[in-house]
């Protein structure tokens, strides 16, 4: 009995394999998620219009659109965010593998890393004490699911149904060609074409890899084809989404300054470690008549020092005579801060709001800020957010220039901050490599 159902089982696993290696199998396989989205039921003027997969691809688009800073969300493998105003870069990976099934993306994690590289540039060509900052960042984002909204009476439905049926049709066909193409192919090869080798075997294996590309070829053709039919025809009246985000920004080496009491006293080192913890939310609107929107809360928790935020004067010593036993010469003891340095935790409390109307590639955006603490700055951010796009027209560049707006409840007196509270930043977010499908 042992033997028996051990070769029924094993009977079982090969008849499955050779099924996955069959043209049937992978046709069957795109008329079903087809015919899930045809036959989803509509509730509450929601309901389905495209797979899942096909939306992880209409919404990295749509989401990308908009990449300005760290708490922005990228469904790319890869991106890159600079930010002027901060001197600062960061690279990003994400390490999201996709499911066999037909899913939205759920959560993935990102690694990246954050340098401050305008400082280290600034300093060295002015002999003046670099500021680093150096340090990796590594965060979880949850999906929520996202969801279609139409009316039940409107022709979308029956258009997109209609589309979606010719696209399976055509893709069998292509599917059914490439296949006649590569078996005659794969008939044609001859024994003394692979020396050493079982033809039988060759021709297995040729034809077990050529099954998997294939399937995941045109599952993948399947989903960018509705994503690209669902964007061109806008047969929808929102989509919405919406994503969470925690992650901690550890920095590898500390910043340093040199800090005095007063002008006259001597000069002391001081470091500070500019550890953060962060939590966002974010919900996302995109409609075909109004355009999209983004609103974010934000809170996080980061290592502050006197120096950065503004309490301290700074004063120039460089220039400072000496001797070398021989000649006078010029000794640079670089730049240093007067006042009492101190290190302390600021926490912050941050709302912002991105729209970019229907076919515009230009936006506008409002952030605000408050930091509470030792440190108890409001601080605005109003941005105009321009997305340049490729010939495919998915979004390949983001720009966002911006006017800050610092320290509005002048909770700092006595220093040269308030005295020069606006300024003017730029921003730029480039996503690339494939998305996160």
């Amino acid at each position: 009995m042992r033997a028996i159902l051990c070769g029924l089982l094993f009977s079982c696993c090969t008849i499955v394999e050779l099924k996955a290696q069959t043209t049937g199998q992978v046709i069957d396989e795109i008329k079903a998620i087809n015919s899930k989205v045809t036959h989803w039921p509509i509730s509450n003027g929601q309901g389905m219009l495209i797979s899942n997969k096909a939306m992880n691809i209409f919404l990295s688009n749509k989401v990308s659109s908009y990449l300005s800073g760290n708490e922005d969300l990228s469904l790319y493998k890869n991106y890159v965010n600079l930010n002027a105003a901060e001197g600062a870069i960061s690279i990003n990976h994400n390490f999201h593998q996709p499911v066999d099934s037909d899913d939205w993306v759920r959560s993935f994690v990102v690694v990246g890393a954050r340098v401050n590289i305008a400082n280290a540039y600034s300093a060295k060509t002015a002999n003046r004490y670099y500021d680093n900052q150096l340090g990796f960042t590594i965060q979880k984002t949850w999906m929520g699911k996202p969801k279609t909204y139409y009316a039940a009476n409107s022709d979308f439905k029956k258009e997109m149904d209609a589309a979606r049926a010719l696209m399976v049709n055509t893709l069998v066909q292509s599917i059914n060609k490439k296949v006649e193409e590569f078996e005659q192919s794969l008939n044609a090869l001859k024994q003394d074409e692979v020396p050493g080798q079982d033809l039988t075997d060759v021709k297995s294996k040729l034809r077990k890899t050529f099954y998997v590309t294939l399937r995941a070829d045109y599952l993948q053709q399947f989903s960018e084809q509705q994503s690209e039919l669902m964007v061109n025809t806008a047969n929808f009246n929102l989509v919405t989404d919406n994503w969470t985000t925690a992650g901690v920004y550890i920095p590898v080496i500390p910043q340093k300054f040199m800090v005095s009491n007063d002008i006259n006293a001597p000069v002391n080192k001081h470091y500070n470690y500019p550890l953060e913890l962060f939590l966002s939310h974010t919900r996302f609107w995109e409609s075909p008549k109004l355009g999209r929107f983004f609103l974010t809360f934000a809170g996080k928790g980061f290592v502050n020092n006197a120096v950065q935020n503004g309490s301290l004067f700074s004063a120039d010593v460089t220039g400072t005579q000496g001797t070398d036993g021989a000649n006078t010469v010029a000794i640079n003891k670089g730049d240093r801060y007067i006042g009492q340095y101190k290190n302390f935790i600021t926490p912050v409390a941050v709302g912002k709001l991105v729209y970019i109307p229907g076919t515009s590639h230009v936006g506008v955006s409002f952030r605000i800020e408050k930091k509470w603490g030792t440190y108890k700055a409001l601080n605005s951010i109003i941005g105009i957010p321009i997305v340049l796009i490729d010939k495919k027209g998915v979004p390949a560049i983001n720009f966002e220039a911006q006017l800050l707006l610092q320290d509005m409840n002048n909770s700092l007196k006595n220093t040269r901050l308030p005295y020069n509270k606006t300024a003017i930043g730029l921003t730029v977010g480039i996503p690339f490599s494939k998305i996160v499908y």
